[in-house]
């Protein structure tokens, strides 16, 4: 069951720094904490996808109304 959903912008922040951010918000995703990251590399995105489907979590990836960036929702399976 999904507590709240918090917004995090990380596009500023270096790739592992970004990769960082993404496995938390899985951990808080396993507690039921839904998180919607911004990111700014692609390779986030690649990294998360196949993270989320080995912990069961829902993970989806759109392009942001920005260019160049990406938003990341991570959310507990329902």
């Amino acid at each position: 069951m999904e507590k709240s959903q918090n917004i995090v912008d990380v596009t500023k922040s270096s790739i592992p720094d970004q990769i960082s951010r993404v496995d938390e918000a899985m951990s808080e995703a396993q507690k039921g904490i839904g998180t919607i990251i911004l990111i700014s590399s692609h390779i986030v995105g690649t990294y998360a996808l196949p993270k989320s489907l080995e912990k069961k979590i829902k993970c989806k990836i759109s392009p942001s109304e920005v260019t160049g960036e990406w938003r990341m929702d991570i959310n507990p399976q329902p």
